[in-house]
């Protein structure tokens, strides 16, 4: 079983510490890189010298590689969460305990009322949660067989019905396509897309997360199925969103957002990684026996790493929070045809990731321009800021240098940040015309962002 497929099948109680055991192999696996830690194993920290059973140590592995799970689990998209940017930043603030002016001024709300009625809707949420999840858990108790599901990678383009894949259907899928076994050839390539994401999701489980391939060796990897029309494969598997490529060609790698299975580690990480020995490994060592830590030493040692830790995350929120908010107008256009799209936006850093996000989920609010990334495909398309907004002060990424510029409110400063972008974009939309056959806008229609 994967990582992605462990961490689906995890309970809330697993999902809230991070990790899980598995009783048939004997072992603790964290639920976000997918690292085990084998049940009687001791494990050490190299820098502090102290010495781990495998149960705390997958807890403390999980602090130290990845920080908070509610951290993780807050840069899943929306597929996976259900909640939006604004609910995520609100859920980080209200477990951070922010007061209701710190709230307001991280997010750009304009009253207390608003922050509280925010904090209670997501209460309401947390309610029907627990009951869904109780009715689904009655719902399955009831039925003689409840099928179970391929889990669905993350960085699929787009979900829908053909993801629908029951475990009977990809094994029975699985014996047609590849008759020889598992390592191939394959017998033919599927026409209809749900069979293709089956034979897909197989062949790109033979890449290694966090490798980085050449065009030549995964070319070489992929005529082991179909020597065919390799270059055909390698097509699919980026289009569905199981690898993915520098622009060049150069390199190839499983795709992962947010690197949340395959997290990128730095030289100081590697180096502070822990050492697994066995009982008996240390015994050849010459060492007969391994100090025990008494109970109160590991519970202190736990402690500090969560303190650690919590400093850490404040540093890193701090320097988030200290960066410059870029805010201005920018051009969507369909290298094709010539066509664009100009918008504005206060927050112009994230703003191509959120553009190409909303029109990979057909859930983009100009349907003309949706209409034409399906048919010519993303990759057509490209994104340039045309300009941004001169102040004669440092706008700050969450607004705190506001209430400093001439006593003015939060509030009203970020209105006056909305109305700067509003009439430099306007002044664009009227340069360049982006009407008709020349782009995708509308007379006094969209492009506030």
């Amino acid at each position: 079983m994967g990582v992605s497929e462990r961490f689906w099948a995890s309970s809330i109680v697993e999902l809230k510490q991070g990790y899980a055991y598995d009783a048939e192999g004997g072992l603790y696996y964290c639920l976000i890189c997918g690292e085990t830690f084998e049940d009687g194993e001791v494990f050490r920290h190299e820098q502090s010298g102290r010495w781990y059973e495998a149960g705390t140590y997958a807890a403390y592995h999980l602090q130290l590689a990845h920080g908070s799970m509610l951290e993780f689990l807050l840069e899943l998209d929306k597929r996976a969460t259900g909640l939006t940017d604004l609910q995520k930043e609100l859920i980080g603030g209200f477990a951070a305990a922010l007061s209701d002016s710190e709230m307001m001024e991280r997010t750009g709300i304009g009253s207390a009322s608003t922050i509280r009625n925010h904090r209670f809707v997501l209460k309401e949420k947390a309610k029907q949660a627990k009951l869904l999840l109780t009715i689904l858990e009655l719902m399955e108790q009831g039925a003689a067989a409840v099928p179970q599901f391929v889990p669905i990678h993350r960085t699929a383009t787009q979900v829908d019905e053909r993801y629908a894949l029951t475990k009977d259907e990809y094994d029975s899928l699985m014996k047609q396509y590849f008759p020889n076994g598992p390592d191939g050839p394959l017998a033919s390539f599927p026409r209809k897309a749900k069979r293709k994401i089956a034979v897909l999701r197989h062949i790109s489980s033979n890449f290694q997360k966090g490798v980085r391939y050449t065009e030549k060796e995964v070319n070489e990897l992929l005529s082991r199925f179909w020597e065919e029309d390799y270059v055909l494969l390698r097509r699919y598997l980026i289009e569905y969103g199981y690898l993915d490529r520098k622009d060049d060609g150069s390199e190839y790698w499983v795709k992962d957002t947010a690197g949340a299975y395959e997290p990128e580690r730095s030289a100081e990480s590697i180096q502070a990684a822990p050492t697994a020995l066995t009982v008996k490994e240390q015994t050849k060592k010459g060492k007969r026996k391994l100090k025990q830590e008494p109970k109160k030493v590991v519970e202190q040692e736990r402690r500090d790493a969560q303190k650690m830790d919590k400093t850490k995350r404040k540093q890193l929120t701090s320097e988030y929070q200290e960066r410059e908010r870029k805010m201005g107008v920018y051009r969507i256009k369909n290298d094709i045809n010539g066509k664009i799209y100009i918008g504005g936006s206060t927050n112009l850093e994230p703003l191509w990731g959120k553009e190409q996000f909303q029109l990979n989920m057909d859930g983009h609010r100009n349907r003309e321009l949706q209409k034409e990334w399906k048919q010519y495909g993303g990759e057509n398309f490209s994104f340039l800021i045309l300009e941004t907004v001169k102040f004669d002060h440092q706008v700050l990424y969450d607004y705190k240098d506001v209430s400093a510029v001439e006593g003015r409110q939060p509030a009203d400063m970020v209105r006056q940040y909305n109305r700067e972008v509003a009439e430099l974009t306007e002044k664009w939309i009227e340069k360049l015309q982006p009407y008709g056959d020349k782009g995708y806008n509308r007379p006094g229609g969209e492009g506030k962002q």
